[in-house]
């Protein structure tokens, strides 16, 4: 590349010299090849900083992630043509501050954390880490291949609303195929009907080909309450003893637990308003409510590869029906 850009000013200088219009430019196929991590970004720059346009196809996220947003082109075979795609120029957003908070999250938390995503044929957005862990080993039971060989990228956002906005964003400019996978209690589900509409319109989610929502609860809670609360109580006896459970329930009861509420927060202190309960699990759910709090408030990290573990020893036909219920919608997408 630095011989190149030698011999590009060398001609530059003989333009020069004789008075003529010279314009050059780079084009580079894939430059990454054969070069680690570091050594792609530093070729990125050797290339940045030739004289007039240079282009660069690359299938590399750490080349893609040192470009400006703006420079990016995404291309795609469409049937017998290439189609390329940008994301929203600054002129389609109303404000300034709009566009700026808009590129500083998607290159926070997509191109440079995610950068992979670049390359996907579709996206499956969740809100936690068990379904970020589990998700994939799911979709490789059922499918008989890896999520990756697939072209499917999983990402757990870390949270629900404003959470999914930068990667369906990303997603609808780029026309990369968003799916979703969120948990169904209505606070959720508000915030994720709010953040969808922003980028794709009035929508409704709760029937939309690209999103599935639990019914009223999170991942292990819907596990716990529609048959598969025995796959929950195994791996908390394989991580914490067969007698952990009883302990744990004997521990809390009677015990206070807060809530944080959805309503304003306090008008004289500006804190959020947590309503205060006490634990009870003698009554006809306590044993299922104290396993969805034993795997939320102990090691939900470790819990999560273990419960998609035990799944995945199920016949394709048993998984949740949930799970059967996306995984189908991915299909009817034509992703796989």
């Amino acid at each position: 590349m630095i011989s190149m850009q030698t011999f590009a000013e060398l001609i530059a200088d003989s333009h020069i010299i004789d008075s003529q219009q010279f314009f050059p430019i780079l084009a580079a196929e894939e430059p990454e090849a054969h070069l680690h991590p570091n050594a792609q970004k530093t070729l990125y720059r050797q290339l940045k900083e030739s004289n007039g346009q240079v282009i660069i196809s690359t299938h590399s996220p750490y080349v893609a992630a040192m470009a400006k947003q703006n420079e990016l082109r995404y291309l795609k075979r469409d049937t017998d043509r290439i189609v390329a795609k940008q994301l929203r120029p600054k002129n389609d957003y109303e404000t300034n501050k709009e566009f700026d908070e808009k590129c500083r999250k998607l290159n926070r938390e997509v191109i440079h954390s995610k950068g992979e995503i670049l390359f996907s044929k579709a996206i499956v957005l969740c809100e936690g880490e068990t379904e970020e862990q589990a998700l994939p080993l799911l979709f490789e039971k059922y499918f008989g291949s890896e999520a990756f060989v697939m072209g499917v990228s999983f990402v757990g956002v870390g949270g629900s609303g404003e959470k999914y906005l930068p990667f369906l964003t990303f997603g609808k400019d780029f026309n990369i195929p968003v799916f979703i996978f969120s948990d169904g209690e209505p606070k959720t589900v508000k915030e994720l009907k709010e953040s969808y509409e922003k980028i794709h319109g009035l929508t409704d989610i709760q029937s939309s080909p690209k999103v599935t929502i639990l019914d009223d609860t999170d991942f292990e809670g819907y596990l716990i309450s529609f048959g598969f609360e025995s796959i929950i109580e195994s791996v908390i006896h394989q991580e914490e003893g067969d007698q952990y459970i009883q302990y744990w329930i004997r521990k809390n009861q009677g015990q206070r637990d807060q809530k944080k509420l959805d309503s304003p927060h306090c008008t004289s202190c500006q804190q959020p308003i947590f309503e205060y309960t006490l634990q009870d699990y003698t009554e006809a759910d306590g044993y299922k409510k104290a396993l969805n709090k034993i795997v939320d408030k102990r090691r939900k990290t470790r819990y999560a590869p273990l419960i998609a573990e035990k799944l995945c020893e199920l016949e394709k036909e048993q998984l949740p029906p949930k799970i059967l219920e996306f995984f189908q919608k991915l299909e009817d997408g034509g992703i796989i």
